[in-house]
């Protein structure tokens, strides 16, 4: 039988402002057709929400942000149990030629929850019953809501399509870059990784990446490059075109950052090098299935080497010290993860 909703019938929920981010009190409606309100138990704080943070996206004001949740439900269809949940962010419509191939990603009437639907930085949060992902019961929720960010990898490595003898570099070493690197570690012969703060050197070193300062990027680069480069970094970096021009002839370039703006790279390079630039968008389905459902699946396999990167947890009271830390890098922050109080 499921519970009810925390706190009885209010609950703390985010709201994107005129001039930040606010905590507010919101009663528990009825429940919409078709869809799950789930118990939050944690939502990792990720580089858009950074983005948008900063206002450096545009502004989303009164939205609900918040979209790397777990949780267990609290209300919704028979046969629902009360286990730990995986909420895959992206709702598409079904019925548009993108969706009809698997490419639900692409979808133009899709929208994201925390983005355009309300997100999980709140007590709880109603979902679509298809993005339920049922996590492992050895995972914990501090470890499972890894998932999104961990799909978003995921993605970005099948992209790639890596061979035994290749050899990866990832520019960023933030959540989404440490977490390509390890997909890509068990894929390719070597993987090396930029890295600026010690907590990231130190992170890299124990997923078994090579950790790289700039200066050191074309030493091990050498003659001609790596074949893959997978970049991560997107807002204002020069990035892309450091990509370009660090890549082996012939090779590919992985895009996965969120970039604020236009960027510029050398044409003349990437034409005359014969590189394949390649987006990457979020997650879709390969004929294996759904990469998310991948990801979700993936996670007992790594449980041991994504704990480490969960650096730090902060009640959904302390809302903007969380964002204040996620940005400072020098707080030895990794990943940042939110838990509302009745879940602490």
């Amino acid at each position: 039988m499921l519970c009810e909703p925390p706190g009885g019938s209010l609950m703390q929920q985010a709201r994107w402002t005129a001039d930040g981010i606010e905590l507010v009190d919101v009663a528990a409606g009825p429940l919409p057709e078709g869809r799950v309100r789930l118990k939050v138990l944690a939502n990792g704080i990720c580089g858009t929400d950074l983005h948008l943070y900063r206002r450096e996206l545009p502004p989303l004001e009164g939205s609900v942000p918040g979209h790397e949740i777990v949780g267990v439900p609290i209300d919704g269809p028979a046969g629902l149990t009360e286990s730990l949940y995986a909420v895959e962010p992206r709702v598409w419509c079904g019925e548009c030629d993108f969706c009809g191939a698997g490419d639900h990603h692409l979808c133009p009437n899709g929208t994201v929850i925390g983005i355009q639907d309300a997100g999980g930085l709140a007590e709880w949060v109603d979902v679509p019953r298809p993005s339920l992902h049922p996590v492992d019961a050895d995972v914990s929720p501090l470890v499972a809501s890894l998932a999104e960010p961990l799909a978003v990898s995921l993605r970005a490595v099948h992209l790639t399509r890596l061979e035994a003898d290749s050899r990866v570099l990832v520019l960023g070493s933030g959540s989404i870059g440490l977490l390509a690197g390890l997909l890509a570690r068990d894929r390719a012969a070597r993987v090396a990784i930029t890295a600026r703060y010690p907590q990231q050197v130190e992170a890299a070193r124990r997923l078994g990446l090579e950790p790289l300062g700039e200066s050191e990027v074309e030493a091990w680069s050498g003659e001609f490059g790596p074949d893959v480069v997978i970049e991560t970094v997107g807002g204002f970096a020069n990035t892309l075109a450091e990509a370009v021009q660090f890549c082996r002839p012939g090779g590919r370039v992985v895009v996965l950052g969120v970039f604020v703006g236009e960027r510029t790279l050398n044409a003349l390079v990437l034409m005359a090098k014969e590189i394949r630039l390649i987006g990457s968008n979020m997650y879709g389905s390969t004929r294996r299935g759904s990469e998310f459902r991948a990801a979700v699946d993936l996670m007992p396999r790594y449980r041991a080497e994504l704990e480490p990167l969960q650096t730090h947890q902060f009640r959904l009271s302390a809302l903007n010290d969380a964002f204040k830390c996620a940005l400072d890098k020098r707080s030895g922050s990794i990943k940042v993860t939110v838990i509302p109080d009745a879940a602490a």
